[in-house]
């Protein structure tokens, strides 16, 4: 009898643990055991390397790139003769009327000095607004050349053109021949069309591509 009730009490703690086993393993996978079972200090380091592989939110924007260089007006960068085709020009304008008294010196030196001058005025001319193909034209180059050089139908002297030639050097826009040409525009006396507006901004760009004069 004690043999039987002990076999007995044997058989019924194996079924409730054979229960009590397969009931907790069909509701947690492994992966929750290890997780029930593991230390929280554990959890605690893993979950930290977690977090630092982790990407952030709100990346830090990286730094706006420079802006790439603007590319120079090409009203402004390109002249409308070059110095070569500019002094052939002006030779035949002065002609035997006006340079036919002069040495080959003294033309020489007249010629420098009108060169210089008409590629700064025609510069600023392009600064202003006014309109290049206007000024591409012979016959509104050689008009304008009679107010600059020929002034009453007679050719400016040497001192005269040397002292134009440190003004432009020094600011087209303030110089004398500059304010010559623009108050005959003003006045109707001479015809140049303005195309465009210039901004106070590109006036500023401007004034650094030709290193503070203008």
């Amino acid at each position: 009898m004690m043999m039987m009730k002990k076999i007995k009490q044997y058989l019924i703690i194996l079924f409730f643990s054979c229960l009590v086993k397969y009931s907790f393993s069909s509701f947690f996978d492994i992966d929750t055991l290890l997780a029930f079972f593991t230390p929280a200090f554990c959890m605690d380091d893993v979950g930290a390397s977690s977090q630092s592989s982790l990407p952030t939110v709100n990346p830090t924007p990286d730094p706006a790139a420079p802006a790439e260089p603007q590319a120079p007006d090409p009203d402004l960068s390109l002249p409308l003769l070059d110095d070569n085709a500019r002094r052939a020009e002006l030779n035949e304008r002065g002609g035997f009327l006006h340079f036919g008294d002069l040495s080959d010196q003294q033309k020489d030196k007249v010629l420098n000095a009108q060169v210089k001058i008409e590629r700064a005025i025609e510069k600023a001319l392009l600064s202003d607004g006014y309109s290049r193909d206007e000024l591409s034209q012979r016959n509104k180059r050689d008009e304008i050349r009679g107010f600059l050089f020929y002034r009453n139908g007679k050719l400016l002297s040497m001192k005269t053109y040397d002292s134009y030639v440190k003004e432009v050097e020094l600011g087209t826009h303030r110089s004398q021949p500059y304010k010559v040409l623009i108050n005959a525009i003003s006045s109707s006396n001479l015809f140049l069309k303005k195309v465009k507006k210039i901004k106070r901004w590109e006036l500023g760009r401007q004034w650094e591509q030709w290193g503070g004069r203008r």
